[in-house]
């Protein structure tokens, strides 16, 4: 299997965050996603080689992006008027 590996500060230029993410897919298939801050973190982690997972992956994480721009436009709109 193809691998992946890639991670990245959130905010690569601020002096006060940490938070970042990391995506891997190793060569057995396994993946996990995590995400950090400064204080705790999530991980999501699947199995490719499952076919019922391998198609909901793609779903898992657009939908984790979709709510994540969701967030970020409700906190433009309604939040940087201030």
């Amino acid at each position: 299997m193809p691998i992946y590996n890639k991670k990245s500060f959130l905010l690569p230029d601020s002096i006060n965050s940490v938070a970042c993410y990391h995506g891997k897919i190793d060569e057995t298939g396994i993946y996990k996603f995590t995400i950090h801050d400064c204080k705790s973190g999530i991980r999501l982690v699947g199995n490719l080689n499952d076919k019922q997972k391998r198609r909901e992956a793609p779903e898992k994480f657009r939908t984790l992006a979709k709510a994540c721009l969701e967030f970020a436009d409700f906190i433009e709109n309604n939040y940087l008027t201030f």
